[in-house]
C-alpha cells in the first residue's frame, strides 16, 4: 500500500516552524530509519506559503492569490510518500516521528492511501 503522510500546521504558525539543528538531526535519523526499512519512497519540506500561490477556480473564473495564506486553517508543511503493508503500519511509523514540544505547536500528521489501478477496474 502506498500512502502519503502530510505534515500540517496552521497558517498562523508558519513563522514559528523554523527547524532547529537538533530537530533537523532527529528528522534525518528518522528518515534514515524509514529508508533502511524500505518504507520511504519520497519526502520533502515545503517553503512557507508566503512564497507560494493559490489558483482558485470559482464560478467559471480563475484567480491567483499570492501567499502568505495565514487565514488557512491547515497548511501542508511537508510530506512523505511511503510503501507500507497497511494503514496500521503507517500509523505505527507516524507515532515515531520526532517532534519538538518546546515549540508549543499543534502538530497534525495525516495519512492518506493512494488509489491503485484495482480501485478503478469496475468503473469502465
Amino acid at each position: 500500500m502506498k500512502v502519503m503522510v502530510m505534515i500540517k500546521g496552521t497558517g498562523a504558525d508558519e513563522d514559528k516552524i523554523a527547524p532547529t539543528a537538533e530537530m533537523l538531526a532527529a528528522m534525518g535519523e528518522y528518515n534514515d530509519k524509514l529508508v533502511k526499512a524500505g518504507i520511504m519512497l519520497d519526502g520533502g519540506g515545503l517553503r512557507p506559503s508566503a512564497e507560494g500561490k493559490q489558483v482558485v477556480f470559482e464560478g467559471g473564473t480563475t484567480s491567483v492569490v499570492d501567499g502568505p495564506f495565514t487565514e488557512s486553517k491547515e497548511i501542508i508543511a511537508g510530506y512523505w510518500v511511503w510503501q507500507v503493508s497497511s494503514i496500521e503500519e503507517a500509523v505505527e511509523w507516524v507515532k515515531q516521528v520526532p517532534s519538538d514540544p518546546k515549540l508549543g505547536l499543534r502538530e497534525v500528521l495525516e495519512i492518506r492511501p493512494y488509489y491503485d489501478e484495482a480501485d478503478f477496474e469496475n468503473l469502465a
